[in-house]
C-alpha cells in the first residue's frame, strides 16, 4: 500500500533524493529526472535510473547519471 505522501513515479519526473541513509552526503536535496522506472525489481522493490540535473560530485567525479531503488526519492509535484 502506498503512504499518504507517496506519489507514481513515472519516467519524465521530476524527483528530489530524499533518503538521508548511506549516499545522502552527496545525493541529499539533488533534482533529478525518470528517464527509466522499474515497477518491481529482483528484490521486489521498484527502482529508476535518474538523469541528475545538475551533475552531483560524488567521490573524486562528477555524475549525471544514478541507479537507486524509487524509494529513495520523492516525486516533486507538478505546481511548484
Amino acid at each position: 500500500m502506498l503512504d499518504q505522501r507517496e506519489k507514481v513515479m513515472k519516467v519524465g519526473d521530476l524527483v528530489m533524493f530524499t533518503d538521508d541513509g548511506r549516499y545522502a552526503k552527496w545525493f541529499f536535496g539533488k533534482f533529478a529526472e525518470v528517464v527509466h522506472y522499474t515497477p518491481i525489481g529482483c528484490d521486489g522493490k521498484a527502482h529508476c535510473r535518474v538523469k541528475w540535473l545538475d551533475p552531483v560530485k560524488y567521490h573524486d567525479s562528477h555524475t549525471t547519471w544514478s541507479d537507486f531503488s524509487a524509494d529513495k526519492f520523492q516525486v516533486c509535484e507538478e505546481n511548484l
